[in-house]
């Protein structure tokens, strides 16, 4: 293939892609699952246009880096910190359960223990790129189970390393020590990566962001961001771990720099193309026989990941977290199987343990999960809410521990991030009661001494009565997400009619639907700026008429 006929492939990918993606918007669904049924029509399935081959993959690779730069810009490594718990024990618990799970059904129906410890591995792992896009579009990075979802996905990144040395280490029978030894020296060479990237994020590529914006260029910021974000895939790359966690990793360490807000928005719309072309990349992968008995088998079990997944996860979540609906949601989040699965199932088919059947149905499958997706994330929440209402009271009680009302008199305020903060010290300077409910284990342990804070999540009825809204004086609801912002709204109206609620509305369109869903009052952000910024140019106005007069 030359590389015009490589170019003419990309071009036709991508805007089939966008074609696609402008139908399903229009018919009110995802855009991904358009881009998807692009790779899918013109891959070998469809007309056979599109092979998924190594320049369109590698390109394809370039865009999630891009995404996940963009997104690691929005971090910081306090943020990133606040993570861990759910992260490693909830990310440990997922992968080692759903690995052991699939391994143990294919040994039952047949498959040899090589290739069904491959697909353990592969089907373990969930799709950053997609979770990631869907959170960010709707504006859920920051809800209890966006966090743990971008935790559990961060630990899958990093546990890429050593399963693609275990899966080579199948085909070539390597012995334990070797393979320890090989794992080991990874580990070390990522510690060497993310040492060198925090020196030069942090010292070198200031200096030069700041020559770059004195210089009055509008190009040399963006080429500098994108050469940041494709190098330290790159070297991640050279290291023999995923490119996008090496791009991930100089984006945390740049969101340090007063620059991070300008390079977001110089390489977005740079990754949008990419992304674009890797989603429709995806459905160039899968080779789907036209057989209704396949298809329908592939169908039965990509919704077997996804309801296994989600049980599993769930019930690693909510040994940490105990909230059943958090749990149930962040396990949907992550059912599906990724793009790393692509990888691992590659690498087992390129080395021999894996059947070119299996290897297909594999990316069949992860497709099915993939175009899943976005409706599983946009239902979950309230998918999640229906179910536990189900759930007989008493054994809510039971899977949430004990949580008896207290009765104080006083104001909960729901949410301690910096809005919270702001209720709760104005409160406590006027010497009026209150409590404190949070998601984040670690906002709790850290302020559990100075402020009366407990963990648990408001939308649930029995985290309500333990903290005694039916006699508290009010709620406040600060969290930022504001469909899990109406959710609480809601649960304390239909416990505590009486009492009233004070919700925040980050976005003007979503104050109307959380007053409706039962706040008394409603504080909405971008109206207050704009009433703000109004105010303060009434003020200048009219000190340059007076001055102009006099």
């Amino acid at each position: 293939m030359t590389g015009w006929d490589l170019l003419l492939r990309i071009v036709v990918l991508l805007a089939v892609a966008a074609f696609t993606g402008l139908i399903l918007r229009r018919l009110g669904q995802n855009v991904v699952v358009g881009y998807l049924l692009a790779g899918l029509l013109l891959g070998p399935t469809g007309i056979g246009f599109v092979r998924a081959g190594e320049d369109v993959r590698i390109l394809s690779e370039l865009g999630v880096a891009l995404l996940l730069f963009s997104i690691g810009l929005e971090f910081s490594f306090a943020r990133l910190r606040r993570l861990g718990r759910v992260a490693v024990v909830g990310g440990t618990f997922q992968m080692a359960l759903t690995a052991v799970t699939v391994y143990g059904v294919c040994s039952a129906i047949g498959v040899p223990r090589p290739p069904a410890i491959a697909l353990g591995l592969a089907f373990a792992m969930s799709s950053t790129a997609v979770v990631l896009r869907e959170l960010t579009d709707r504006a859920q990075l920051d809800s209890a189970y966006g966090r743990n979802a971008i935790g559990i996905l961060l630990f899958q990144d990093v546990a890429v390393i050593p399963i693609l040395i275990l899966t080579d280490a199948l085909a070539q029978k390597v012995e334990t020590e070797a393979l320890l030894l090989e794992i080991a020296l990874r580990a070390a060479l990522v510690i060497v990566f993310i040492v060198g990237a925090w020196v030069i994020a942090r010292y070198l590529l200031p200096r030069i962001f700041v020559d770059a914006a004195l210089s009055g260029s509008r190009e040399l910021p963006v080429v500098l961001a994108v050469c940041t974000s494709f190098g330290a895939a790159w070297a991640a790359h050279s290291l023999g771990f995923s490119p996008s966690l090496g791009a991930f990793g100089a984006g945390i360490v740049l969101a340090e720099s007063p620059f991070a807000t300008q390079i977001r928005a110089d390489v977005t719309p740079l990754s949008a193309v990419f992304v674009t072309l890797f989603f429709a990349s995806v459905g160039t992968a899968a080779q789907l026989p036209l057989s209704a008995t396949y298809i329908g088998t592939i169908f039965l079990c990509a919704v077997a990941i996804i309801i296994g997944k989600t049980l599993i996860t769930s019930l690693g979540v909510w040994s940490i977290q105990r909230s059943l609906r958090n749990a149930l949601v962040t396990g949907v989040i992550v059912s599906q199987v990724g793009e790393f699965t692509f990888v691992i199932s590659e690498t087992a088919y390129r080395s021999g343990i894996m059947s070119e059947e299996l290897f297909q149905a594999a990316m069949a499958i992860s497709l099915i999960t993939l175009m899943a997706t976005p409706f599983l994330i946009g239902f979950a929440p309230a998918m999640s809410t229906r179910l536990m209402r189900r759930v007989p009271h008493k054994a809510r009680t039971a899977m949430e521990g004990d949580q008896r009302p207290k009765n104080w008199k006083r104001v909960i305020v729901i949410g301690f991030g910096p809005a919270g903060r702001a209720v709760v010290h104005g409160l406590v300077a006027k010497d009026i009661p209150l409590i404190i409910l949070e998601m984040n284990p670690s906002t709790v342990a850290e302020n559990r001494v100075e402020f009366p804070i407990e963990l648990g999540d408001a939308s649930q009825t029995e985290v309500l009565q333990h903290i005694g809204v039916g006699a508290s004086y009010g709620v406040v609801v600060t969290v930022p997400d504001p469909n899990a912002c109406r959710l609480i709204v809601e649960a304390v109206q239909r416990l505590a009619p009486g009492v009233p609620i004070l919700a925040r509305a980050r976005y003007h369109q979503y104050a109307g639907q959380i007053r409706k869903a039962g706040a008394d009052h409603v504080i909405d952000e971008e109206q207050i700026v704009g009433l703000h910024l109004a105010g303060e140019a009434i003020e200048i106005a009219m000190a340059r008429q007076a001055k102009g007069l006099s």
